[in-house]
């Protein structure tokens, strides 16, 4: 009995013998299949590795060709034709007589002298001079400190009697703001051998004098100033105020108003949009007193 225990327990000692041995065989096999594939991955990257050094470095990439480039078109651009060039506009016309009158005996043509209301200095010397400091003379004044050839012509051409405007420059705003009257005709300008005066030219010589100025008196003053920007809105083409000296030329110090260009900011002045004028206040107004050493010649006339 004992030994049939035994040999059960053999028996079935057996069968888990059995196991093991099937179990560590194929326990066996497993580390075998690995070391196996191991050496061939390995082997795979080397012959990998000499393939590729065989081979040697890849051939470069060929370049693509350039397109030709595509011919322009054959339509040509229309060329531009060059704008005519504008004729400048012309001055005013000089009086067509010498005493500035037609043959009933008005004034042919009007001028208009600027002068600075606003303190300015010049080689120390203000040279300001408005309307009111016009006003305020009880002789004629003297429109020294021109510089300018074209406005000293104009001056020449004046005659004794003849009417102007009074235009303020460089003021706020810069504008038509009065009337006044030549009461002398073109005289030397004294101020020009002056070396003190403000506007003293070294080159103007005595025996052959270049410079030369009116006595004007004040006039009338208006109630409120025609100021450039409202002159200017009548100025372009086909406008009231085409080609007025004052906006064509506006550095000269001294200009001529054509008498339709008279009447039409006269009666500007006078609220008439449409400019008409009916003349009234033009010959009122008592005469001035000359302001010794005041200079009316503005930065206008600086450029000659």
């Amino acid at each position: 009995m004992a030994g049939t225990r035994r040999s059960a327990r053999q028996s079935t000692s057996t069968a888990p013998k059995y196991a093991e041995d099937s179990s560590s065989a194929s326990e066996d096999a497993a580390p075998k299949r690995n070391g196996k594939k191991t050496p061939r991955r390995k082997r795979a990257r080397e012959d990998e590795q000499v393939a590729a050094k065989d081979e040697g470095p890849p051939p470069p990439k060929k370049k693509a060709a350039k397109s030709a480039p595509k011919p322009p078109k054959s339509t040509p651009k229309r060329a531009r034709s060059p704008k005519p060039p504008q004729a400048p506009a012309a001055p005013p016309p000089a009086p067509s007589s010498d005493t500035n009158r037609d043959a009933d005996g008005n004034q042919e043509v009007y001028w208009l002298f600027k002068a600075e209301p606003l303190p300015r200095y010049e080689n120390g010397v203000n040279v300001a001079f408005s309307i009111d400091d016009l006003a305020a003379c009880d002789r004629p004044e003297p429109w020294t400190g021109v510089r300018n050839p074209q406005a000293r012509n104009n001056m020449q051409a004046m005659r004794k009697g003849d009417l102007g405007f009074f235009y303020h420059s460089n003021a706020k705003p810069s504008g038509v703001v009065g009337i006044l009257r030549v009461v002398e005709e073109a005289k030397v300008d004294e101020t020009a051998f002056d070396s003190k005066d403000p506007y003293y030219d070294p080159k103007s010589e005595r025996e052959k004098p270049k410079w030369y100025c009116v006595g004007v008196e004040f006039v009338r003053k208006f109630d409120g100033v025609v100021d450039l920007q409202r002159i200017k809105r009548y100025a372009g083409k086909g406008g009231k105020l085409e080609g007025l000296q004052l906006v064509t030329n506006g550095r000269l110090s001294v200009c001529r108003v054509r008498k339709e260009e008279w009447e039409f900011i006269l009666g500007l002045a006078e609220g008439k949009e449409e400019g008409e004028s009916d003349d009234k206040g033009v010959n009122d107004g008592e005469g001035g007193e000359a302001t010794a050493g005041t200079e009316k010649g503005t930065n206008e006339d600086k450029d000659s």
